[in-house]
């Protein structure tokens, strides 16, 4: 910038808020920064701990699935968390055995309820025997879904219906 911009510039009559002795800079931050320090010395990350949060849930729904379709004479190829960004299904189930199951709420980004994700765990493997939504459909979900509550897999809160929730999806 040349001597004339500098004369110009400083003649400027804009107004100005803060006068210089009146603004105190802050770090901003510090506290995240602080948070994420400590997370380092623990190991952990905030994606790593979302990571860790899906294996963890992962490997409760494949012991779960492995139980349940042993009970029902279900054999599936792979139980598998569903990609990030998906939010037009709950799960799926693909006729070569592979059953894959959203984890993450599509907005929020946080872990699904439990007894969410074992309803739609009980009804993938459902599909495994019937690839539709018939009435023979239905029935083994409805047992699939009520032994896994026996057994203690799925434990609904008392606001939530007693029956299938997914059920409903298909009734319009």
């Amino acid at each position: 910038m040349g001597a004339a911009e500098k004369n110009i510039r400083s003649q400027s009559t804009a107004p100005t808020l803060f006068g210089p002795d009146e603004v105190a800079f802050r770090p901003v931050g510090r506290a995240r920064l602080v948070a994420l320090a400590r997370m380092a010395k623990r190991g952990s990350s905030p994606r790593g701990g979302k990571k860790e949060e899906n294996r963890r849930m992962m490997r409760r729904l494949r012991a779960w699935g492995e139980d349940l379709g042993r009970r029902f004479g279900l054999e599936y190829r792979s139980l598998e968390a569903e990609r990030e960004g998906i939010n037009g299904h709950f799960g799926v189930c693909y006729e070569d055995g592979v059953i894959r199951i959203r984890l993450r709420h599509a907005t929020t980004g946080r872990l699904l309820k439990e007894s969410s994700l074992v309803d739609t765990l009980c009804h993938e493997l459902a599909h495994l025997r019937y690839l539709d939504h018939s009435l023979q459909f239905r029935r083994l979900y409805e047992e699939i879904l009520a032994t896994a509550r026996r057994l203690g897999y799925y434990r609904p809160g008392p606001l939530q219906p007693s029956g299938p929730r997914q059920l409903a999806l298909f009734e319009k």
